[in-house]
């Protein structure tokens, strides 16, 4: 037999369930397919001029504090996307607004006003207020596009799903072909940090260098103590007493170097 408590606790988990699992009406006819998952990201609510602004809508900090439609190309100042069916929305303000998505799978309205959008392309603001088009040139973009949009009506807006990352990009890398390679493996990391071959070329890197250093060092110190000791024979000791240390130099370096490899590689 179940308990009055036991079907409470069971209809506020079928409650929940299925309020977030399902995408409001609105806003799935809205992309340019059905679709069949909401947003995926957590909201925080921020002040509007425009309390009715669609959601997609890129908005940007305007002067008075809070956000509006951003209407400039490439735009640095990019607060986030309206997303009033986000999973989790925060609200720790006074003032009632509309929640916006900075990071994580939002859907984004977008046109075709600088082409076609495949897959995979980074979508940035444009001239139209809250609309967002194929990044073509340099500057900071909002993510990539999850799906592909087309339309021979550059100034209809579609939604697509994004993946937020505002950052900036260069379209045009200052070398070609191979070291450009090299200088993002060393300058562009995952999240998770340098990639495995990056890790063991620097580690191999620094194991050379402490060997070529203490040899070097060896080498000088051992050719200075023979002619010391062949000027002055009366002072072999102190000669041999700097020889050993200088052999004891060679060996903190030798074991700095290992050390400083092996924790490269922990990383």
């Amino acid at each position: 037999m179940i308990t009055a408590p036991l079907r409470s606790f069971l209809c506020i988990s079928l409650v929940l369930f299925f309020g977030l699992h399902t995408v409001p009406t609105q806003v799935a006819a809205q992309g340019p397919a059905q679709r069949t998952d909401g947003t995926l990201g957590v909201a925080r609510v921020v002040q509007v001029k425009d309390k009715t602004v669609k959601d997609g809508t890129i908005m940007s900090s305007d002067k008075d504090g809070g956000a509006s439609p951003a209407n400039l190309p490439y735009d640095s100042q990019v607060q986030g996307v309206v997303a009033r069916d986000a999973g989790i929305i925060i609200n720790n303000s006074a003032y009632d607004g509309v929640p916006l998505i900075s990071v994580g799978t939002v859907y984004v309205l977008v046109s075709s006003a600088n082409g076609a959008i495949k897959k995979g392309d980074l979508i940035a603001t444009s001239a139209l207020p809250g609309v967002g088009v194929k990044a073509v040139k340099d500057g900071y973009v909002l993510g990539s596009a999850l799906e592909d949009y087309n339309s021979s009506d550059p100034k209809k807006a579609s939604m697509i799903a994004v993946e937020f990352n505002l950052h900036y990009f260069n379209a045009k890398p200052q070398f070609p072909g191979s070291l450009t390679d090299i200088l993002k493996i060393a300058l562009l990391p995952t999240k998770d940090g340098p990639t495995p071959l990056f890790k063991y070329i620097v580690a191999g890197l620094v194991v050379v260098a402490s060997f070529v250093l203490a040899f070097m060092t060896f080498g000088r110190t051992a050719a200075k103590g023979v002619e010391a000791l062949g000027r002055n024979p009366a002072a072999s000791r102190i000669i041999h007493l700097g020889i050993i240390f200088n052999v004891g130099v060679v060996m903190v370096i030798v074991f700095a170097g290992l050390t400083v490899s092996f924790l490269i590689l922990r990383l």
